[in-house]
């Protein structure tokens, strides 16, 4: 069974903040849909998503590429060659990552 973690301080960090400020509470049920989708299927290190890929495995309805712009401005995605990763999932989610 997978399953990943949430700091106890995730609700009150500045990122989580901004997140909400930025796309409500939508925004942050996604980050978490995506932290799910990561735990369930992609448990590789490093997984490059494409905009595409994080829209769809969180079933985004928003504006097209609002909830990744967001997510990598403030934090939560880091942008690498070909796409995006999970900001520090191994540090934050290793038995996740290493599953």
């Amino acid at each position: 069974m997978a399953d990943f973690r949430i700091d106890v301080g995730f609700f009150t960090h500045i990122k989580t903040k901004k997140l909400r400020r930025r796309l409500g509470l939508e925004g942050v049920f996604a980050l978490q849909m995506l932290w799910a989708y990561a735990a369930m299927q992609e448990h590789g290190h490093g997984k490059v998503y494409s905009s595409e890929d994080i829209e769809l495995a969180v079933d985004w309805i928003g504006d097209p590429d609002s909830l990744v712009s967001v997510l990598s401005d403030v934090g939560f995605l880091d942008i690498v060659q070909g796409g995006y990763i999970i900001h520090e999932w191994e540090v934050h989610n290793g038995y996740a990552a290493a599953a």
